[in-house]
């Protein structure tokens, strides 16, 4: 039966914190295999994302595979709508697995389709489990346990922030997020109770920053002009944190919440740099997974 990777729920726990154990322990990122050699992956975006594009890319082609990419200026997306049962065989004729970007992950069934190769969410608006995990791994490179680590969230909803909530359910840090005005918390706040995890709503940035050892940039979406002043990383905002509070970007920087320039391209709190080496390593790890049997045995 193929393997899919869709949220961090239906991950699991086992396999979540397989994955980045296996990221952590990758010795160079940019190692290249020939494991993906005679596989070609086909990626379906829905919304155009350069980041997203080049890190799958360069991961499916440093372990030595081919890419196909479908961008969302075609009629793709309604013939997958309307014919995605039976499109999905003919894609495995195609393609070894598919890569799914900007399209609901509750609408895919790979049990009801049976698909016979693996899917993998690439990012969505409701789960972005590769960003999840990989930022979850350079707070442990960085932490060591993360029983001790506080995390704010600045920003709207998104599908990092979707999986970081699910992810608390298999990693003890704390969460506490702040949300615009605009924002509804009421659908993220039934998953936060039903999970009974350490994830905490509160009103403003300052209350989401303090003594926070990460702080995670979500996207600035729908943000008012005074919002936009409000919402943004500065030092002062900062001097709220954890002394070696550390900046995460949840978001592409044209999007996210705002970051003053000498945060995010001189000061040692930026991540930014790690994040991108830590996303393409675990990348890597979900092609392994996907393609080969790592259960107990």
């Amino acid at each position: 039966m193929a393997r899919h990777i869709l949220t961090i729920r239906k991950l699991g726990e086992k396999a979540c914190w397989l994955l980045v154990q296996q990221a952590m322990g990758m010795p160079e990122a940019k190692t290249r295999t020939n494991f993906m050699t005679e596989r070609v992956a086909v990626l379906i975006f829905a919304q155009h994302s350069l980041p997203e594009r080049l890190c799958v890319s360069a991961a499916v082609r440093q372990l030595g595979g081919a890419v196909v990419y479908e961008g969302n200026r075609s009629v793709w997306r309604s013939e997958l709508a309307e014919y995605r049962e039976q499109l999905m065989p003919i894609f495995s004729y195609y393609v070894d697995c598919l890569y799914t970007y900007g399209l609901p992950v509750a609408s895919w069934d790979p049990a009801r389709i049976d698909l016979s190769f693996p899917l993998i969410n690439a990012g969505s608006p409701d789960a972005h489990p590769a960003h999840a995990l990989a930022d979850i791994a350079c707070m442990l490179r960085n932490s060591r346990n993360l029983g001790n680590v506080t995390c704010g969230w600045l920003g709207c909803l998104n599908g990092t922030l979707h999986s970081l909530v699910e992810a608390t359910a298999w990693f003890p840090f704390s969460l506490r997020v702040a949300l615009p005005s605009h924002v509804d918390p009421a659908p993220l706040k039934r998953i936060v109770a039903e999970l009974g995890t350490d994830v905490t709503f509160v009103d403003t940035p300052e209350e989401a920053v303090k003594g926070a050892d990460y702080v995670f940039a979500g996207c600035r979406k729908g943000l008012t002009e005074e919002e936009h002043v409000r919402w943004n990383i500065c030092s002062e905002l900062l001097s709220r944190a954890r002394p070696r509070v550390r900046i995460m970007l949840s978001a592409p920087p044209i999007n996210a919440i705002r970051v003053e320039n000498d945060i995010l391209r001189n000061n040692k709190a930026s991540m930014l740099i790690q994040q991108s080496e830590y996303r393409l390593r675990v990348h890597k790890r979900m092609l392994h997974w996907v393609f080969l049997d790592n259960d107990d045995s």
